[in-house]
């Protein structure tokens, strides 16, 4: 049997994420459980949307300093091992895409949700320790819309567009409105 492979870059792996909020969306009324993975899949859109939206031809500004001055020095060189890439934290990808594209609307609300998905449930989910969790489900669809917004927003920006061909630009536009459909969600 020949061997298959599945190949992941920064846009799939963003494109991934939507696919998952499209298709777990629906099944919320029914599973309220899978709010995990609406989450998760949430929170990871939005991370890689900023990876992709703020990188630079080194891919070196969305790593953690310390992390992006040693991948500077060999890239200099190309001396040696490369070192390990340690990408910069959630709130520092958000700061460097503020910074970035400052005519862009993030509202104070949208990063309060943002911080709160990332924070308070996806670290808490992905890492999950032996524990019990109520949440009111009333609050879980403006979070997630907020990271809609920002993932479409994000992925229009011209450095992200010219690496997607219109499959991909149509798969995304229709997993956002797929879930913003079932969450009952209107664009912002």
């Amino acid at each position: 049997m020949p061997k298959t492979y599945v190949s992941f870059d920064e846009y799939e792996d963003v494109l991934a994420s939507t696919d998952l909020l499209a298709l777990v969306a629906p099944t919320l009324q029914k599973m309220p459980s899978n709010w995990k993975w609406m989450i998760l899949a949430a929170q990871n859109g939005v991370q890689g949307s900023l990876v992709c939206a703020v990188q630079d031809s080194t891919a070196t500004n969305i790593l953690h300093r310390d992390s992006a001055a040693r991948t500077l020095e060999w890239l200099a060189t190309l001396e040696g091992n490369p070192p390990k890439e340690i990408l910069a934290d959630f709130r520092q990808l958000l700061k460097r895409y503020r910074k970035k594209y400052p005519c862009h609307c993030i509202t104070a609300e949208q990063i309060r949700s943002l911080h709160t998905l990332h924070r308070e449930f996806r670290n808490s989910f992905a890492h999950f320790t032996p524990q019990g969790w109520l949440i009111e489900t009333a609050m879980l669809p403006p979070l997630v819309a907020s990271a809609l917004e920002l993932i479409s927003e994000a992925m229009q920006q011209h450095q992200v567009e010219v690496h997607f061909n219109e499959v991909m630009k149509r798969r995304l536009t229709s997993n956002l409105a797929a879930t913003r459909a079932a969450l009952g969600i209107t664009k912002g």
